[in-house]
């Protein structure tokens, strides 16, 4: 047994740190959004074309750095040369994009909880595993702060039941399946992640009725938020922590299975 239901014991996950207010996938973004009060953080693992772990959500580096082209194509070096703050604020301008290594030091030295999203390039899956759990084992103090990887690829789950059976996983979906719990055991995972745009009241009663742990991204409107955890969703993505700030001591505790 990984966990027990739900694994993650609060209403709100800062997507990608606290990305309203600072840069995305920044150490400021996560020191912020522990500021807001925030105590599990969302962020995104990419390989460079030399085999580093960055964090960086999309495929390319054009809009989250002063940079261009493919994250694949670029080297470690070339990347930490780059500023992943500028674009967002004068004020961030100079923020580097971390290594996997220095965001999992800053997450403990905060006492976080991590949802580590695995953005795979197709043909590259093994290795992107095989290097995040490397980099786990060396790094993350398992039984201490909580952990789960998530990630759209169904072949990444798989790869990393084999490599981190103890180590939660995620399914991150766009459109709610008919038969949410039989997909997550396919594809060994334990929780499921919805886009917001997507989920009508229907796909929240089916998602109910599975009985599985679910969240839903990403949720920057209180009301929005208080509904859907009213109405079953174990926890919000959102970009913005200090607008959901309320949500803790206004919902009940989640359920445990």
């Amino acid at each position: 047994m990984v966990s027990t239901k739900p694994f993650v014991r609060e209403p709100l996950i800062a997507h990608r740190g606290a990305s309203a207010h600072a840069p995305e996938n920044t150490l400021t973004a996560v020191r912020m959004a522990k500021e807001m009060g925030a105590r599990w953080i969302e962020t995104d693992v990419r390989l460079t074309c030399d085999g580093a772990l960055v964090m960086i959500h999309d495929e390319t580096l054009d809009r989250t750095t002063d940079g261009s082209g493919p994250v694949l194509m670029s080297t470690l070096n070339e990347i930490r040369s780059l500023d992943a703050g500028g674009w967002f604020s004068n004020e961030f301008a100079g923020e580097p994009v971390p290594t996997l290594h220095e965001f999992i030091a800053f997450v403990r030295a905060e006492s976080l909880n991590l949802q580590l999203e695995l953005k795979e390039a197709f043909g590259l899956e093994e290795q992107l595993v095989r290097q995040v759990r490397d980099v786990l084992v060396e790094t993350w103090p398992f039984g201490e702060n909580d952990l789960f990887l998530s990630g759209f690829s169904e072949r990444c789950m798989r790869l990393a039941a084999e490599a981190l059976p103890q180590v939660p996983r995620c399914l991150a979906v766009t459109v709610t399946p008919e038969d949410p719990a039989l997909r997550l055991a396919e594809t060994g995972c334990q929780i499921m992640h919805l886009q917001n745009d997507y989920l009508d009241d229907a796909a929240l009663e089916r998602l109910n009725r599975s009985g599985i742990e679910f969240a839903v991204a990403t949720i920057n409107d209180p009301g929005r938020a208080h509904r859907l955890l009213r109405g079953g969703a174990q926890s919000v993505l959102s970009d913005d922590p200090l607008a959901l700030r309320g949500l803790v001591d206004e919902l009940p505790s989640p359920r445990v299975a």
